[in-house]
């Protein structure tokens, strides 16, 4: 019973679904060449695959998605419902904040990089660079039907560290990357009575820890997953700050603490 705490307890914390959710990135550890090792598992707010492929000893490339659950279906996450009214007028202590999720998000990636750079030690370590491309829409229901939409780039780098032995995989992931926007919200606007777009671009750096436990017998594996995702937004859309998808001083509104469980396939290379 305590270790479902330990589960529940994070996964209750979890953000909202959001205009930006953090990749559930490809964490392979591959050894040799013809390797493969592929994943899929659920987030409170999303579904996710990764897949991994060695090319020789020292060259692999991966491919990773990831797919919100408002788009097919009426719930942002877990916890909360396209239809959920916003939180109340508040109190002694002001308004609470707003718990709803926001956007149907979509994102895939593609990277290649480098392995087996300790091949002397019991621990792996690997660097991949690769770029990612995502998409966000929205239509806020309470606020005459405004309509959101954001598409964003980024280029990233990434180091994977962890030990890999028969039945458990551990380690840890580091990512830094670069997001360029293109922000746009059909707002209804009461002076003209009809609905005007917006549109601007803002970049944004990334900061992405990301901690990881496979554990399982031979080649299938249960897998457990906690990152964190630091977001500085470089050039915040003031005039557009509170709208859906931006906070209150225009930055970024992204999803920080994310944890997933799925499971893990291992094809042994040659």
């Amino acid at each position: 019973m305590k270790r479902q705490f330990l589960f529940i307890i994070p996964l209750l914390l979890q953000s909202c679904s959001s205009m930006y959710i953090p990749a559930n990135r490809s964490i392979p550890l591959l050894e040799k060449k013809g390797e493969f090792q592929g994943e899929t598992g659920i987030s409170t707010n999303s579904l996710y695959f990764n897949s991994s492929y060695a090319f020789s000893n020292d060259i692999a490339a991966s491919l990773n998605g990831n797919l919100s659950y408002r788009n097919f279906s009426n719930k942002y996450d877990l916890f909360t419902h396209k239809d959920d009214s916003p939180p109340g007028s508040g109190g002694f202590f002001g308004p609470p904040p707003d718990r709803r999720g926001k956007f149907e998000h979509r994102y895939w990636e593609a990277s290649m990089g480098k392995m087996n750079m300790l091949p002397r030690f019991p621990v792996k370590l690997e660097m991949f660079g690769g770029i990612g491309t995502g998409k966000a829409t929205d239509i806020d229901y309470f606020d005459n039907d405004n309509r959101y939409k954001s598409n964003y780039t980024s280029l990233f780098v990434q180091g994977n560290y962890g030990m890999k032995k028969r039945n458990i995989e551990a380690g840890g992931s580091m990512r830094l990357a670069y997001s360029g926007f293109n922000y746009s919200v059909d707002r209804y606007t009461f002076d003209v009575e009809e609905y005007i777009l917006f549109q601007d671009k803002f970049n944004v750096l990334h900061v992405e820890p990301l901690l990881f436990v496979r554990v399982g017998k031979g080649n299938l594996k249960f897998v457990y997953r906690v990152g964190l995702n630091l977001a500085l937004t470089l050039d915040p859309l003031e005039k557009y700050a509170g709208y859906r998808g931006l906070n209150n001083s225009g930055k970024l509104d992204n999803t920080v603490f994310h944890i997933s469980i799925g499971l893990s396939y291992r094809i042994q290379g040659k």
